[in-house]
């Protein structure tokens, strides 16, 4: 076997901007740049912009073995999400799929919210897996291995039967994806489950994915880091994070989305964008935010009315997003009802009433591809 320490590695890091690594050469990809982490509001955003939803590792080699060393730090909520979620590898050798791969150790990574200091994280210590993916042949190829959507990721090392090479220049055009845990996917059983994931493969992009769990809120470092990103598409999934916080009123969202439009327009003036409405959640269609978590799991709770102009609902904003596409009069801004990707009748694959289970993520996969097929190839 051939070893190398994955910093020192021809292995290119796809879907990361920023990368955090400790004195042992563990290197924990991030997808966002460092120069975003002083404009955070709190820990939330930083945390989950480790989860590396989108991120995989691309090179070459004619290896029929490949290992990979990992510590992952699987999530947990305490009182809400007792049982980790698998956290699951999975390998495409010349973009087909060949291998899933399961973590089995790992750390946990607890949340438990109290009264007095908000949500409190703790880090349990588990061990390390070495990942093994074999029977890959002898042939030269293309080597793509995708990391969970569930868990935060260290890697140390890569080793290989033969040597790895740098990736051959990607020749797909590049998608940018923005939105919340229902675009970071962390409910997904294995990555290519994960909706912008199973999309761009079907449409064949190469996708970045800022789906950040709770942190769709319009953030202005957010807005210029899109910009910053060479793009041929992109998409903005608006909406259930600003209901689920409670963090906006219709008066603060709608020049919120403009100014994120804006600030995109400014290094993509011509790229195609595509505005996505909020899918459907029946704790928050006509109730306004904020969303609570209880002994029966995810909640809404109506407020008295006099506290309740211009509160926001998902059928609001759907409306608000529609009024504010139409009056930019952009021909290369568009968009798309979330309901015609996860509506009313999917209820059944949306568990806790907010999230997508993972064959529900497929569909909605599925049918983002089926609906931008014809429009992605004039782009």
């Amino acid at each position: 076997m051939i070893d190398y320490l994955i910093s020192k590695s021809p292995v290119e890091f796809v879907g990361a901007l920023g990368f955090d690594t400790d004195a042992d050469g563990w290197v924990t990809p991030r997808r966002l740049p460092d120069w975003t982490r002083m404009e955070f509001a709190d820990d939330g955003i930083n945390r989950h912009a480790k989860f590396p939803s989108g991120v995989r590792l691309r090179f070459q080699t004619s290896a029929d073995q490949i290992l990979l060393k990992v510590l992952v730090s699987k999530l947990v909520i305490t009182g809400d999400i007792e049982d980790p979620r698998p956290a699951a590898f999975d390998l495409l050798v010349n973009g087909q799929e060949r291998a899933s791969v399961l973590a089995a150790n790992g750390n946990i990574l607890r949340l438990t919210s109290t009264d007095l200091e908000g949500v409190v994280e703790t880090l349990e210590p588990g061990l390390a897996d070495l990942l093994i993916f074999d029977g890959l042949g002898n042939d030269e190829k293309e080597i793509e291995i995708w990391l969970p959507t569930t868990a935060i990721v260290g890697i140390a090392s890569i080793s290989a039967s033969r040597e790895i090479l740098p990736p051959q220049p990607v020749q797909k055009k590049r998608w940018v994806h923005y939105g919340s845990s229902i675009s970071q996917c962390s409910e997904a059983e294995r990555p290519m489950d994960a909706w912008p994931i199973h999309a761009a493969q079907l449409l064949k992009l190469d996708l970045i994915n800022f789906g950040l769990a709770g942190e769709c809120q319009l953030d202005g470092f957010m807005a210029r880091t899109i910009a910053d990103t060479p793009a041929d598409f992109i998409s903005l999934k608006l909406g259930i994070n600003i209901v689920n916080a409670d963090s906006m009123r219709e008066r603060a969202f709608i020049p919120a989305v403009h100014n994120l439009l804006d600030t995109i327009r400014q290094k993509h003036p011509m790229t195609p964008i595509l505005v996505i409405t909020p899918v459907w959640c029946p704790l928050h269609e006509n109730t306004p935010g904020p969303t609570f978590s209880g002994a029966g799991g995810l909640y809404s709770m109506e407020r008295p009315i006099e506290f309740g102009f211009g509160a926001l609902t998902l059928t609001r904003i759907r409306t608000v997003l529609e009024e504010v596409v139409r009056k930019r009069a952009d021909e290369n801004l568009h968009l798309l009802n979330g309901l015609e990707l996860f509506s009313s009748a999917d209820q059944d694959h949306m568990p806790d009433s907010l999230h997508p289970d993972s064959f529900g993520y497929r569909l909605m996969g599925e049918r983002f591809a089926d609906l931008q097929r014809s429009f992605i190839q004039t782009i």
